[in-house]
């Protein structure tokens, strides 16, 4: 049974992987790579040396975080709520309406965010100049500075009810036995949730955000290249849209495959790091 998955993975995920010579040669499309002149670490100088690779690095870091720590809390805080509910019709709607917009393309929610902050008629505009907070409309997505708290905002709300379902499993995998002997010593709704719950998802928890943190140079394309703008570049603009600005769009595909190598080298490192502090002090948080 496990066949199909191991040539999935061989063919789509190692096979391409001689490909990335082309990092470590002058490559020209319609050239074989093999007779591509040999440049060694050329391509590598001069994507550390760009000078919007700093930034394009700081605006990957700071927004895959700021949504892996909003979408986590979102995620747990949902879970618990849910699981704490008695009432199971409201537990199916509730689980329904905040998981769809998972299966939503990004594009269309793009769309729709773009819509509704848009100063020429979007309803977020029209309801704060209603209800007189503002005197004029205001380009949401044109205010640079925004753009990390948009983009959080908008990613949490597409993707924490999906999370959600696994912290919710976890939930109902514990023993009910545990209740039981907390309401008998008269534990109330939240040290039950603080005693109990909490502490059985942390190693969920540990190991979902281990899994997440390679994503936070590799993570993110689509909705920065869709939210973002020429305004909002120095805050928007990430490696991914670096490498595709240079490589694809100039031809230069050995840059391009150089940009993809650091992202997997750094998120490689940052996995093993951080699941080596995690399994250093299990013992504190299991």
């Amino acid at each position: 049974m496990s066949v199909p998955i191991m040539l999935h993975l061989a063919v789509f995920q190692f096979v391409p992987l001689w490909g990335w010579l082309m990092a470590f040669k002058d490559y020209k499309i319609g050239r074989s790579i093999w007779s591509a002149e040999w440049v060694g670490l050329e391509h590598f100088k001069t994507l550390l040396a760009h000078d919007q690779f700093l930034q394009a690095l700081r605006n990957n870091f700071v927004m895959n975080s700021m949504q892996l720590v909003a979408g986590t809390f979102c995620a747990v805080a949902l879970a618990v709520v849910l699981s704490e509910l008695r009432s199971k019709w409201f537990v199916r709607i509730v689980q329904t309406m905040t998981y769809l917009p998972h299966f939503v393309s990004m594009v269309v929610v793009a769309n729709i965010f773009v819509m509704l902050l848009s100063p020429d008629g979007g309803i977020l505009n029209d309801l704060l100049m209603a209800m007189g907070l503002i005197d004029e409309p205001i380009f949401f997505l044109g205010q640079a500075t925004w753009f990390w708290y948009l983009h959080t905002i908008i990613l949490t709300w597409k993707g924490f009810g999906w999370g959600a379902i696994i912290y919710l499993a976890t939930i109902t995998g514990i023993d009910p036995s545990l209740y039981d002997a907390a309401h008998v010593d008269g534990a109330s709704r939240w040290q039950r949730v603080k005693y109990i719950v909490i502490p059985c998802i942390i190693p969920t928890l540990v190991l979902l955000t281990i899994l997440n943190i390679g994503s936070l140079l590799t993570g993110g394309f689509e909705s920065q290249f869709l939210l973002g703008n020429v305004i909002t570049a120095e805050y928007s603009e990430v490696i991914s849209i670096v490498a595709l600005r240079l490589g694809l769009n100039q031809g230069d595909f050995s840059f391009g495959t150089a940009v993809g190598i650091f992202n997997s080298l750094v998120s490689l490192t940052m996995v093993l790091i951080v699941n080596a502090i995690a399994r250093r002090y299990q013992t504190n948080l299991f």
